[in-house]
């Protein structure tokens, strides 16, 4: 192959992304892990529909935020640039999972910058970052709004900085990690751990360069101003996640034996199947091999690179258990060092012709196994929620007005049914709605419909007055009219008097 190869494979990686998502761009909403989608729609939706203040991202549930339906988690830089995009587009699912496809293939090019820098061969490089795009638990993800993949894209170009940096001692370079650094960090907190690594660049500089204090001085200032952004921003909103397990981590009541079953279920499991592909284990267990060896170890590179490796151990140990057996999309941030073995096997292979062969034969099939892996991934067979809000959510959408504020039960995320139905208001679960509630809902919170799976309060004597009509019933879910506000103050005050 020639060098110009690589811009072959690039190319050829991208349309393969886009050929092999053609079906799920369209797509709406639906299976694993759509709790956390549904959140983040929901916070475009309404940066789009309500209020564009990026300080204020809102979900359906008026009961469940703070000043309403406001709710704080990571700072949503990624949503609120989705719902501008809607605003020039128009609002379509579509508009998010192109501008999520867009923003995984920033990261896939970043991997294709770093292996580079690394092993300076473009088309090994290239090799790597076509591995690294059909990883099944990247291929999945990069299409879903998630935050952890804007994240995971800046925090691999910070990387890519932090050793330009190293190598040029081009403070350019250190100013754009530090810009990285800060955007990961906002994405998502814990992609903050990687800090580290634009640190330790500048510590290796201030030694190689014979501990000079005015340029090892200046080089803190990006990555102290990359900091205050994230501070500011965790330090306004973590203080409502007091009730959180991901604050307490492995201080939270988790048995050993239980975090032991969680290590080996991730380290045979998800690692082979998901974070990499079980096409590029071979070259993974090689590089791996190599590694332990200490051939071709790369100095200041290794010491960058593991540095930011061990804070990322020390993350997993202390989230374990909140990812458990669920939460795969934490491992997001070592994508990056488990394909750099990878790559690291594939140079190997590359020295042997018998082996070269076996390295095009499996480095061809790692689509089809991503897409074979995780294509069901996109299906309502996978969401683990009552389905019939799913199956009969146009009809259930279109028998209510959609600026109309309803009532929704059961569901316990929030989010989920009244994205399905396109409808905000006050979420309830576990079969429970004190007649009390539902009456200042509809007398003082402007609460007009009912929706509801739940027979257990929608058929209770004490709920029962306060309905005026069944609008639908489809499957499980009944749509009611809630009783005119006005009919029922003044009956309220005659039975006052």
């Amino acid at each position: 192959m020639t060098a110009r190869h690589h811009l072959l494979i690039l190319f050829l990686t991208l349309l393969t992304g886009i050929a092999t998502h053609w079906k799920i761009f369209p797509t709406d909403l639906i299976g694993v892990h759509l709790w956390r989608q549904a959140q983040n729609q929901w916070n475009i939706r309404n940066f789009h529909r309500h209020d564009p203040n990026i300080l204020n991202p809102r979900i359906a549930a008026h009961n469940l935020g703070h000043e309403g339906n406001i709710l704080r988690y990571e700072f949503p830089l990624m949503q609120w640039s989705i719902a501008q995009a809607q605003e020039v587009c128009g609002e379509s699912i579509r508009v998010t999972r192109i501008s999520m496809f867009l923003l995984g293939f920033l990261g896939i090019l970043g991997f294709y910058q770093l292996a580079w820098i690394l092993y300076k061969d473009r088309v090994l490089a290239a090799c790597g970052a076509w591995m690294f795009s059909f990883s099944p638990l990247f291929y999945y993800y990069t299409l879903n709004p998630l935050s952890d993949i804007p994240a995971l894209s800046s925090q691999i170009w910070m990387m890519v900085f932090s050793l330009k940096y190293y190598r040029d001692k081009n403070f350019k370079d250190l100013v754009w990690a530090a810009v990285c650094l800060c955007l990961a960090g906002l994405f998502k907190l814990p992609f903050a751990v990687f800090g580290i690594m634009p640190w330790t660049a500048v510590l290796l500089r201030f030694y190689r360069d014979g501990k000079q204090w005015g340029p090892f001085i200046k080089s803190h200032i990006p990555l102290l101003l990359a900091s205050l952004p994230v501070l500011a921003w965790y330090g306004y909103a973590i203080a409502s996640w007091q009730s959180m397990g991901v604050l307490k981590g492995i201080f939270g009541n988790t048995g050993f034996r239980e975090i032991l079953n969680y290590f080996t279920y991730h380290l045979f499991q998800w690692l082979p199947r998901h974070l990499l592909n079980p096409a590029a284990l071979l070259f993974f267990i090689a590089g791996l091999v190599l590694l332990l060896k200490k051939r071709d170890v790369r100095g200041g590179y290794a010491a960058i690179l593991g540095a930011g490796a061990g804070m990322g151990l020390l993350y997993y140990a202390f989230e374990i258990n909140m990812i458990a057996r669920v939460h795969d999309y934490y491992l997001l941030p070592f994508l990056p060092w488990l394909h750099l073995l990878a790559v690291h096997g594939l140079q190997a292979f590359q020295d042997h012709r018998a082996l070269k062969t076996v390295s095009v034969f499996l480095l061809g099939g790692v689509p089809w196994i991503a897409w074979s892996l995780v294509n069901d991934y996109w299906s309502m067979d996978r969401n683990g929620y009552n389905p019939d809000w799913f199956i009969y959510k146009n009809e259930l959408k279109h028998a209510a007005p959609q600026d109309s504020l309803c009532i929704l039960l059961n569901d316990n995320t929030g989010v989920v049914f009244a994205y399905a139905v396109d409808k905000q208001g006050y979420v309830f679960d576990r079969d429970e709605l004190p007649p009390m509630w539902i009456e200042d809902m509809i007398l003082r919170r402007r609460a007009r419909y009912l929706y509801s799976d739940s027979r257990k309060v929608d058929t209770s004597h004490q709920i029962r007055p306060f309905l005026d009509s069944l609008l639908m019933y489809k499957g499980s879910v009944k749509l009611f009219r809630l009783v005119d506000p006005v009919k029922m103050a003044r009956a309220k005050k005659v039975e006052d008097k």
